[in-house]
């Protein structure tokens, strides 16, 4: 009886940690959900600004703008298309090594076919953090690109 007991008690451990981790795993890689064409009073800082801040204090960029939507004006380096998105990566002139990458949303579509390298523009975006390069997710263009 003992035996059976310790068996179901160990059982319902493994159970509570699968599900435990199986949570985890679903709440970290969920999807930007934020419609950043209705956030109003976002901070806007340049490509210099914010690779500065998280190459200086990583956990006081992290607090100033983890999961937060945020304006980077920035110069495009290069624009890609895969698997049916847009990433548009905005270069520094201090860091040469850093970028901000932008995932796109599908609703700028328009406005990021009139872009090309050397744009300037201001995208509006989640920032999901930094890893080399800061990460932000659900962009899209808020002004008219202008010429370097």
């Amino acid at each position: 009886m003992r035996k059976i007991v310790s068996i179901c008690i160990y059982g319902l451990l493994i159970v509570s940690l699968l599900s435990g981790v199986i949570w985890a795993y679903m709440a970290f890689n969920r999807p930007v959900k934020t419609d950043v064409s209705m956030v109003e009073n976002v901070r806007k800082v340049n490509t210099e600004e914010i690779i500065s801040m998280f190459k200086s204090n990583e956990q006081e960029a992290n607090a100033t703008f983890i999961e937060k939507v945020i304006e980077v004006e920035g110069v495009v380096k290069d624009i890609s298309f895969l698997n049916d998105r847009h990433t548009i990566l905005l270069k520094s002139e201090n860091f040469t090594q850093s970028f901000v990458m932008c995932d796109m949303s599908p609703l700028g579509n328009d406005k990021i076919n009139k872009l090309t390298i050397g744009d300037t523009v201001v995208l509006k975006g989640v920032c999901k953090g930094y890893l080399l390069d800061v990460i932000m997710l659900n962009c899209m263009p808020i002004n008219e690109n202008t010429k370097n």
